[in-house]
């Protein structure tokens, strides 16, 4: 290779760094220009960080923390019991206080069906609590479990309510469910929950069929479960009207013509 060209190829794998300026009045500028780049940027770090811990500290300060924990609409829970149950602590930082554990854990409370929480950066934190309607009762040994109608058991109290008796067992622990073989008969106590000032006794299984017990003896066939406010009115009507020492049994499957068995030796 001619030497000329050598020189070429070495030039371009190995290209000089360009010259520096000879007047030293454009290098001390493009150095001041540099200098001033950089200060910038550490100022512009700085105070960001400072920020961020700004930030970090008002977040942990009383201006930010809890200062009131607000229950309303739990007469059966208790307001006690819910806080304790929500576990927030006056004083917790409210900017990552995470509300969805805390309905949780009310939510599992036995009375809870619904609740809502919310909070106010005023360092208000409240639980809107919806209670169940108790239907029915459940003898448990000489005590007493309150239901609801999808079976939940609320509470086990020594003393009756004044609900409809269903004999169903067994019954759980509060806050548990009953088996699904106890609907009916919890649908049929909420329908004559009106009733039961008027002798009704207790709802149960017999032979595969829904029975209420009547006074005198006498027992009224439920049916299916359809039309259960028919069923009770044609009831209601039945012991107004007809003397219970005299029938057997009420069959109310076709609540509009309920039909009756006379017991043996009455008109």
């Amino acid at each position: 290779m001619p030497p000329d060209e050598a020189t070429q190829v070495r030039a371009q794998k190995h290209p000089q760094a360009p010259r520096r300026s000879a007047d030293p009045r454009i290098e001390a500028r493009r150095d001041n220009v540099r200098s001033r780049r950089r200060l910038r940027v550490w100022i512009g770090i700085g105070a960001l960080a400072v920020l961020v811990a700004i930030g970090y500290g008002v977040t942990q300060s009383p201006l930010l923390d809890v200062d009131e924990v607000e229950v309303i609409g739990a007469p059966r829970t208790g307001t006690d019991r819910v806080r304790q149950a929500a576990g927030i602590d006056a004083g917790a930082p409210l900017l990552w206080l995470d509300l969805s554990g805390p309905r949780t854990s009310v939510a599992a409370l036995p009375w809870v069906d619904q609740v809502r929480a919310r909070r106010t950066w005023g360092g208000k934190v409240t639980f809107d609590v919806t209670e169940r309607l108790a239907v029915a009762q459940l003898p448990v040994g000489e005590q007493w479990a309150v239901v609801d109608l999808q079976g939940r058991v609320l509470q086990i109290d020594s003393a009756p309510w004044a609900l409809p008796v269903v004999l169903f067992g067994p019954v759980p622990e509060p806050g548990e469910w009953l088996g699904d073989q106890a609907l009916p008969l919890l649908e049929v106590g909420k329908a004559l929950a009106p009733l039961r000032g008027e002798g009704i006794g207790a709802i149960s299984w017999v032979e595969g069929r829904v029975i209420v017990d009547l006074p005198g003896g006498a027992q009224a066939h439920w049916g299916g479960r359809d039309d259960p406010r028919a069923k009770a009115v044609a009831l209601a009507t039945f012991l107004v009207r007809v003397d219970l020492q005299c029938f057997e049994t009420i069959d109310l499957s076709i609540p509009e013509f309920p039909a009756l068995t006379s017991r043996p030796g009455c008109p």
